[in-house]
């Protein structure tokens, strides 16, 4: 019997990867892609993975991890329990992600989201030396630290740090550092208690 439930068909899931209880893997997915020497795959209980999905080798889901359709999970990721990728998002090479978070937009190489972060914006390296191949660019990604908010389309551009319990407003474009409790809304930033009642951070108050 295998340790996972397939819903559909055309499922591939590599010899290396270990999956815990109540797995369910969705149609068409490809569970180990990649070059097998960048680690073993390791799915923890209760995890859903949805429809075309594609799991590089080396990356690490926690329990009740929900990965929606037509995402693909890079090299050495790691995903923290609880955490919701939504439909068509991409994590790539050595990104972590903490529990509980919900991920809507793209995760950019290396970036560190901490527990609790609501993010659906986009991340953009500076790429200050164009004459570089694109694969050998490397250069400082974001962290966003617990229970703040990245607001739909919202840029964060090169390795920027935001919060912990921020509010990064839809469409902003991040350039500076965000501190702790604070709203980036209409390019100004100011306290998050200045929109108590309209915005509120993922942060106990």
């Amino acid at each position: 019997m295998k340790p996972y439930e397939e819903i559909g068909t055309g499922i591939f899931v590599h010899e290396k990867v270990k999956i815990g209880k109540n797995v369910t893997i969705g149609h068409g997915s490809c569970i180990g892609f990649g070059d097998p020497e960048d680690g073993e795959i390791i799915i923890e209980d209760n995890v859903t993975i949805g429809a075309f999905c594609v799991i590089h080798f080396g990356v690490v889901i926690r329990k009740s991890v929900s990965i929606e359709h037509n995402c693909v999970i890079g090299i050495e990721v790691e995903i923290g329990k609880n955490t919701k990728i939504l439909s068509g998002k991409e994590v790539t090479y050595r990104a972590k992600i903490g529990v509980n978070c919900i991920i809507g937009g793209h995760v950019a190489d290396r970036t560190i989201i901490e527990d609790n972060v609501t993010y659906m914006g986009e991340i953009a390296h500076s790429h200050r030396n164009a004459r570089l191949d694109w694969d050998e660019t490397v250069e400082p990604s974001p962290i966003i630290y617990k229970g703040s908010v990245v607001g739909v389309n919202a840029l964060i551009i090169g390795g920027r740090k935001i919060g912990p319990c921020a509010y990064i407003g839809a469409g902003e474009v991040v350039r500076t550092d965000v501190g702790e409790g604070i709203a980036l809304m209409k390019g100004e930033m100011k306290p998050l208690s200045v929109y108590r009642g309209i915005f509120n951070s993922r942060c106990n108050e």
